[in-house]
Formats: C-alpha cells, structure tokens, sequence
C-alpha cells in the first residue's frame, strides 16, 4: 500500500553514474543511500535523455518531458538560417549569463514544472524555474557567487556545501518542497574524471549531505511525510584526448561557425557546429541549394556524404546520426548503420521498425525489427546502449535538432579548447555511462526498470496531485 505524503524532496545528483553508486554502496561507503533507500527497495535505474548533458537531462525530473518535446536539442543550439547563412541571433549557449531566462524563453510553452504543481516548492540551483516565485527562489544570487568562488578557489566541493546549506535552509524556513540541484560530482567528473578519487569522495559527501537534510526533516517533525526522490541527468566517462569537431567540419565546409567565436561567419556561414557535454555535438549544413533544403548526407558526391564519411573515419566519432530520405532516421557507426523508422499501431501508440545494414552500431545480437518503447527499454537495458533507438525518435522532435548529431568515441570529446577548467570527463551521447542514472527513494519502487521521465508522473501521484497532459513518461507506484 502506498504511503500517503504531503511534500517532496526532488534532488538531482548532477554528473552521479548509476554504477558508481551501487559499487560504493555495495562497499559500504554510502551508509545512509544504504539504510534508507536502497535496502528498502528504494534503487532502480534509469535511462536518462538524449542528449546526456546538464540543462536537457534536467528536464526529466523537473517537467517529466524529453528534450525534444520541450525543443532543446543541447546545452548549445542552432536554428538553420531562413536565408544564406545568417546565424546571427539564431543561436544559444546556456554556458553564459541569464540562463534562467533563456531557458523559460526557449522551451516550448506548454512545458510545466514541478514548481507550478506542488505548493511551498523552493528552487535550489535549478537551471529551468517556470512557475516558480520570486520568493521561492533561494539560490537566485548564490548560486553565481559559489559558481565563481568554486572557479577561482578550484574548491567544487564547496558548491556542494552551498547546495546543501541552502536546502536546509529553505526547509527550516519553512517550505515544505524542494527541486534541488548538487553540482560537485559533474564538476569534479570533468575535473579530474568520473571514476578518480575526488570524484568519488563527492559522492560521499553527498551521502552525508542527506543524513543531516534528513536530520533537519526528523527534527521539524516532517520525515514521515516528505517523499525523497534522487536521480542524476547524466554520467560520464573518462577523456584523455580532446577534438575541435569545428575543425574536422570545416575541412568540407571552410566557412563554419561555432561557440564561443560567434563573430566569425556568422552572416555567411555554410556549416554550424554546437557542442553539448563535450561528446555530442549538433551540426547544421547548407543542402545543395544552400540553407534552403538539408543536406542528403546518402546522395553520392555530395558535400553532405563527404563530411560524414570524414567523420565516421576519425578515431574520435562512434556514431553519427542524421533524418534519412524515407522520413526515418539513421545511427551510423564505420561499420554499419540502424535505420529507424517510427509508425503508429492500432492502438495508437507508436511502434518503432529497425533494420540493419552492416554490422549494427549499437551492437544489438537478436533485437526485433518491430517493438514499441517499453520492449525497446527491456531488450536494450544490458545492452552498451540501452534505450538508444527511442532517444533518437524523442530527439529528432525538436526542430533545433541538428541535421547531423555526432556522438564521441569513450576517451574522446569534441571540443579541445574555450574550457574553463581542464577537462578530463564527458558526456552528452548514447552510452550506458552516459545515459543510465540512478533513481533513488525513500520508498519502494513498484518495478526495477524505469525512464528518468518517469519521475515526475511518479512524484506527483505519490502526492496525489492530477497528471498535466503531454508528459512523455508514466506513473510509476511507490509503496
């Protein structure tokens, strides 16, 4: 029977891979993960969203929607020019000032947050706060400041700290919610990498964090009503060689365009590339015709080909994925290619048609050619890339997306310089360490296989509150 509760606590661990905390917690190392979730049956994982990056990822737990449902393609987006090759004002970078705001701006206005659903709901560090009070906000300026402190002092456990101080905060004050959001593990991934020591050590740092959040709830007699719910947006996976992608796609398209050297060609650019979590990266080209048609990257002598040919031969690219010209879309890798092909059944709900030229590129041994999304989850959920086939579908629904999205090989990412502090971890692509986070709560999950979507129907029927129309994910029980 499910435990009725009046408040939650929805906290997003940025950057935790879900095998790092089962191994630490099978070590012992995570005693109050241990003793109040996972010996519960509190522990399940999930697949994230595509692209695996902060910003995009978030949007699972705070809105319950898929980034291409909420048309935000990357943590950097373009938009293809209406004329020649003018990007000047149809681009965007969350890595800057007002990210805040660019977000409410740019997400599709039928997107709703946790904030508009549940009353006495503070924000702590979230990047997205539409329907969120002014008053609520507690981390507006904080943030920012410990963000700058944590660049000059190259102290990312403060940021922790800052996150935590700020909850508990918020708490004794007397809102009974929060969305929260704890940086250290990706800053510190990316820092020194995903599986190094000091990126370990965060996550038992957080581990303690909670005990005492928890500690705070006992003590204003609101631990029995507070559901807790913690997942990540993303993992990572250790870098050791870095690759400007803009490079490579100016070697077939000379005038292109990136970030953070937005001056150049960007009136007259033939190419445009936007790179999220460093191994994905969103690539607009002029078609034959230029900016008015996409490229046919399967058209023989065409730039288009070239480039992806180009691409899949350097050592740093595993997949590149593209719409085909049969209105499907296609994952390549050097040696074969998935083409995927979405149709709606009798029961209206989509089914999604596979075939395979090559070897497969996601390594699939026996897969159907025919499943709908939760036979995809449950055949693909051991597998390198678990739930690949529908991320690509859910992607490819933004307009922003890219005409090709190019994903990192492990050890590589695709951008090797503008980096504010050394980079020795990436995400942002299809793979397991990418895409599978845990999902954690203070109850028991009604089944061990979930989509990070799922969480925020989840959250809000443990609370009983009404489902909005449009989520992209399902109530699961929690008893």
């Amino acid at each position: 029977m499910s435990v009725s509760r009046k408040a939650v606590l929805a906290i997003l661990i940025d950057g935790a891979r879900a095998d790092v905390v089962d191994r630490l917690a099978r070590a012992g190392e995570l005693p109050i993960l241990n003793r109040h979730f996972i010996d519960r049956g509190g522990m399940a994982s999930a697949t994230s969203v595509f692209p695996s990056v902060s910003g995009p990822a978030h949007l699972p737990l705070l809105a319950g929607v898929h980034p291409g449902a909420a048309n935000l393609p990357g943590i950097r987006w373009a938009e293809r020019p209406t004329q020649k090759g003018r990007f000047f004002g149809r681009t965007r970078s969350y890595m800057a000032p007002f990210r805040t705001w660019k977000l409410d701006r740019d997400i599709t206005t039928s997107v709703s947050t946790l904030f508009s659903h549940i009353p006495d709901m503070a924000d702590i560090n979230s990047w997205f706060v539409r329907g969120c009070p002014a008053g609520a906000r507690r981390t507006r300026w904080s943030k920012a400041a410990a963000f700058a402190r944590a660049l000059v002092t190259h102290d990312w456990q403060a940021s922790q700290d800052q996150a935590e101080r700020a909850l508990t905060r918020a708490l004794e004050q007397g809102f009974t919610s929060a969305h929260a959001v704890f940086p250290a593990i990706d800053e510190l991934g990316h820092r020194f990498g995903p599986l190094a020591e000091p990126t370990c050590e965060t996550y038992r740092r957080f581990d303690r964090a909670l005990g005492r959040i928890q500690d705070t709830l006992a003590r204003l007699r609101r631990a029995d009503d507070t559901l807790i719910v913690i997942s990540s947006d993303h993992g990572q996976t250790p870098t050791h060689t870095h690759v400007s992608i803009d490079a490579l796609v100016a070697k077939t398209y000379p005038r292109t365009f990136c970030y953070p050297e937005i001056w150049r060609f960007s009136l007259s650019a033939q190419a445009a590339v936007m790179v999220s979590g460093n191994s994905m990266a969103n690539v607009y080209l002029q078609g034959a015709q230029g900016w008015r048609e996409r490229p046919d990257f399967e058209a023989p002598g065409s730039r288009a080909a070239e480039l992806k040919a180009r691409l899949l031969a350097h050592e740093a690219v595993e997949h590149v994925i593209y719409r085909d010209a049969q209105g499907g879309y296609a994952l390549a890798s050097r040696d074969g290619t998935l083409r995927i092909k979405v149709e709606a059944s009798s029961d209206g709900h989509p089914l999604l048609h596979m075939s395979c030229e090559g070897k497969h590129p996601l390594g699939y041994q026996g897969s159907p050619n025919i499943a709908d999304k939760n036979e995809i989850a449950d055949l693909t959920l051991g597998s390198d890339y678990p739930d690949a086939p529908w991320q690509v579908v859910e992607f490819f629904r933004s307009p922003r997306a890219g005409d090709l999205v190019v994903c990192a090989r492990h050890g590589f990412d695709l951008r090797a310089r503008f980096e504010y502090q050394p980079h020795h971890g990436s995400h942002g692509g299809l793979h397991r360490d990418h895409i599978l986070v845990p999902a954690l709560t203070n109850g028991r999950w009604a089944r061990d296989r979930l989509r990070s979507v799922d969480l925020f129907p989840s959250i809000l029927a443990e609370l009983g509150k009404p489902l909005p129309a449009g989520l992209d994910g399902e109530a699961v029980a929690i008893t």
